[in-house]
């Protein structure tokens, strides 16, 4: 009886330690949607509401020692898995805001990102630097075409995780417009900025993103900080961010869309995303030159339309 009890105790560490070791393999959607967010908070989009003291004067209803982590620039089949990982590991949800254009690309990662219980928030079609620079109407085509494209790649997952794109909205390189922020608002779509960034897109080491991203969220005590699942510096990071930032006694929190927002986005008059129920059109695949013109591009960037998926400057 002593002997099979010894043993039993002696398995006891190899069996968790199995079940970490599925949890970091990618698990399944079940194991990953069992891990519940430290506290979930509710953001308001009627009217559009922009959100991040970075550049706005409201923030997000996060407490002291709370963080929201945000990822840009997604989905990538290299690296964002591994983030999802890294999070099903900690027991976080996030919002990852997602470029069309790989949406389209990848939308078997688009359902998984829904599928393990995460926020998607939409980041345009093609990620252009600055929309100021194209006409209204190409900016405009921008950010309706990658909602367009979140929805098609969602199309056929279920209602619950259909209900994971919010009305959430990201400008490239934070670089807004008042009018395309009325228009956003017009369709109860929220601008989500942050507090605090970790310059990951840049060209800098493991280290240096955690150590700027710990500094940065201590800087202010709570808020939004932007990462990027597309960057493999920014995976290798997270686990010492998330580690460093629990040992200072910080809790992460996911934003969710306030009750009733994705339908009253849906219900706005030329809406930008559409209800649970309805699966969107599909949007058609465009290279080279019929992408550049269909995302408003000048005329002289056709020809290296897909370069101009990089962000465009630090988030300090």
């Amino acid at each position: 009886m002593k002997r099979g009890l010894t043993a039993t105790l002696l398995l006891l560490p190899v069996c968790l330690l199995s079940v970490c070791l599925l949890v970091l393999a990618g698990g399944t959607a079940q194991a990953a949607t069992a891990c519940k967010p430290e506290r979930k908070v509710e953001i308001a989009t009627r009217g559009g509401p922009a959100y991040g003291t970075l550049q706005y004067h409201r923030m997000a209803p996060l407490k002291m020692k709370e963080v929201a982590l945000t990822f840009d620039d997604g989905p990538d089949p290299h690296t964002t898995r591994r983030v999802l990982d890294i999070l099903d590991a900690n027991c976080i949800k996030a919002t990852f805001f997602l470029v069309g254009y790989y949406a389209e690309r990848h939308p078997e990662i688009v359902r998984e990102i829904a599928a393990r219980g995460h926020t998607i928030g939409t980041h345009t079609w093609s990620h252009p630097n600055n929309l100021r620079h194209l006409s209204l109407a190409g900016a405009r085509r921008q950010i309706r075409r990658g909602f367009a494209a979140v929805e098609k790649a969602l199309a056929t997952a279920p209602a619950a995780d259909r209900r994971r794109l919010a009305p959430f909205f990201r400008f490239p390189g934070l670089n807004d417009s008042k009018h395309l922020m009325g228009w956003l608002g017009a369709r109860n779509i929220a601008t989500l900025s942050c507090e605090f960034g970790a310059d990951d897109w840049k060209r800098i080491s493991t280290s240096q993103v955690r150590r700027r991203a710990v500094r940065n969220i201590n800087s202010v005590g709570r808020g939004v900080i932007i990462l990027h699942d597309t960057k493999p510096h920014t995976a290798a990071a997270l686990p010492g961010i998330i580690k460093d930032l629990r040992k200072k006694g910080y809790l992460f929190v996911q934003l969710t869309p306030a009750p009733g927002a994705r339908e009253m986005a849906a219900s706005a008059h030329d809406a930008l995303i559409s209800p649970v129920a309805v699966a969107k059109k599909d949007v058609p695949e465009l290279r080279g030159t019929q992408h550049a013109q269909a995302a408003g591009l000048p005329a002289a960037q056709h020809a290296r339309a897909d370069e101009l998926l990089e962000p465009a400057r630090s988030v300090q």
